[in-house]
């Protein structure tokens, strides 16, 4: 199977013919991607997360004379919108990562954990790599997929950024997008041309195996961004066929180096389709909002009614205009003027409305903690069944960032060689998510108590109600254990130089020899 480096060789082979080269080659592939459905659905996604979907398009119209379209100046428009998308993704995101992952380091039986080893990686995984991993599962289901970047800061210390995924243009090895050849990241920047006057350019880093190139857009061109360049010119390491600076991917005690185990970009997938929530629900949530955005309407109407004034000669658009501007109807007939109630069918917009309520939660994976069953399930196995599709959904985002996990893992492996000339290469992590939902705490407790002796303390830790971390949990059962064994020693050996001060250690009552005496 050819890969897409090879295409991307044999495309810059031929194109040289007609004057193509690499930068043409990835101006190219980034107006593509920012053209593509999925790049538009990225947009989408975000849009209503931050809860800015189609409804803020609506409008209240009527037909004028012409026949056109025409907005209703005076009408009520209700722009009625719902924040399930945001409130669905902080849901998955709070399920699945409320607490910190636990880290167990995988060894043989007979074999001991390696405690520096450890105590390095639980450095790297602390509260902020925490914090960031939340973030990644938002970013992820809100656009598909969402990107860390590696990089050696100037001191040497291996540091991650969270990278929207608007922004990154990957380039695959293989076709279940699992391996990376070359990645393109673009963003904007404000450079000013002047002391007074600045502009927006769009800046471009390209990477592969090779190194790293940096680009600008000159107009729509893509150029050596020399600037940039001469900023880390310790970082170059040659040039291209077009001229343009390579420049390696990290520093590290003075050498120039690049990743071995390949392109320094981690991805996390919301699925393995590349899919983001809002596909599955945007048509659901647009016509949830509009229905209920026009019932608002209709509502706030209803007590005024409709004036109809009989005898009035008028255009259809005429009739329209005054009917959404004056809620009044004019018509050429004997003069007489009415008012008519307006109708509401409020049942059948509830059961409607209800139905499509549950049928976004259930595309979305969601628990819709507004609904009646939500209330009343009380035992552990009721309210399990109603987390099901949440739990599977985030079962599945699980298993998709333990590998992009354990991807990161081998970044880590290779900066702890480049910086001490140590290999843990050898040693297997494990990442456990720690999922949490509402509980019957008092069953879950009891549950907890009664498998002391059938499970490990970390799994019941990890499945107690009041354990936020589990390691961090049991390193304070270890330091309790410890005072309290400390505290029994000294007890005892208090105890043994108060009979030792009485003589009572050293004699045997009712007559009996000293212990030791023959």
């Amino acid at each position: 199977m050819i890969t897409e480096l090879e295409k991307i060789d044999f495309i810059l082979k031929e194109g040289a013919k007609k004057g193509m080269n690499l930068s043409k080659f990835v101006n190219t592939q980034i107006k593509d991607f920012k053209e593509s459905n999925k790049y538009k659905e990225m947009v989408i996604g975000n849009k209503y997360y931050k809860n800015e979907g189609d409804i803020n398009k609506k409008e209240r119209v009527y037909i004028n004379e012409d026949g056109q379209e025409e907005v209703a100046p005076h009408a009520k428009n209700y722009q009625l919108k719902h924040p399930i998308i945001y409130k669905m993704i902080n849901q998955k995101a709070g399920y699945l990562l409320r607490k910190k992952p636990t880290i167990k380091q995988l060894v043989e039986k007979g074999e001991k954990e390696d405690n520096e080893y450890k105590e390095l990686i639980k450095d790297i995984f602390n509260n902020k790599m925490h914090k960031r991993l939340k973030y990644t599962l938002i970013e992820a289901v809100k656009r598909a997929v969402a990107w860390w970047q590696i990089y050696i800061d100037a001191e040497g210390n291996l540091k991650v950024r969270l990278r929207y995924a608007t922004r990154i243009v990957p380039i695959w090895k293989d076709e279940e997008h699992e391996i990376l050849d070359a990645l393109a990241m673009f963003y904007d920047v404000e450079i000013y041309t002047t002391e007074e006057t600045k502009e927006t350019k769009t800046k471009v880093e390209y990477y592969d195996e090779e190194g790293i190139r940096y680009y600008i857009y000159d107009g729509d061109t893509l150029i050596e961004d020399v600037e940039e360049v001469e900023k880390r010119k310790e970082f170059i390491i040659g040039k291209d066929t077009e001229g343009t600076s390579i420049l390696c991917h990290y520093m590290i005690n003075g050498q120039a180096k690049n990743w071995q185990k390949g392109i320094p970009f981690i991805y996390f997938k919301y699925n393995g389709d590349e899919l983001p929530l809002i596909h599955f629900l945007k048509a659901l949530l647009d016509c949830y909002d509009e229905l209920t955005s026009k019932m608002g309407d209709t509502i706030y109407e209803a007590p005024d009614g409709v004036n109809v004034v009989k005898n009035y000669q008028s255009e259809a658009g005429t009739f329209q205009k005054n009917l959404q501007t004056f809620n009044t109807v004019f018509l050429d007939t004997d003069g007489e003027y009415d008012r008519k109630g307006v109708q509401i069918s409020i049942e059948a917009f509830k059961e409607f409305i209800t139905q499509l309520r549950k049928d976004i939660y259930e595309g979305g994976s969601g628990v819709d903690t507004q609904s009646e069953k939500f209330g009343t399930q009380e035992s552990g196995v009721a309210l399990k069944q109603l987390y099901s599709d949440l739990d599977l959904d985030c079962s599945n985002i699980e298993t998709e960032f333990k590998s992009s996990l354990e991807y990161f893992k081998a970044f880590v492996d290779e900066w702890i060689a480049a910086k001490d000339n140590k290999d843990y290469s050898k040693y297997e992590m494990e990442f456990v998510f720690n999922k949490t939902m509402t509980v019957n705490e008092k069953e879950l407790i009891e549950n907890c108590n009664n498998s002391v002796d059938l499970l490990s303390k970390a799994t019941i830790l990890a499945n107690h109600p009041f354990v936020r971390n589990v390691e961090d949990e049991l390193q304070k059962i270890k330091e309790q254990e410890k005072e309290e064994n400390e505290k029994a020693e000294s007890e005892y050996e208090k105890l043994l130089k108060q009979r030792k001060d009485t003589g009572a250690g050293n004699t045997i009552q009712n007559g009996a020899t000293k212990v030791g005496d023959k």
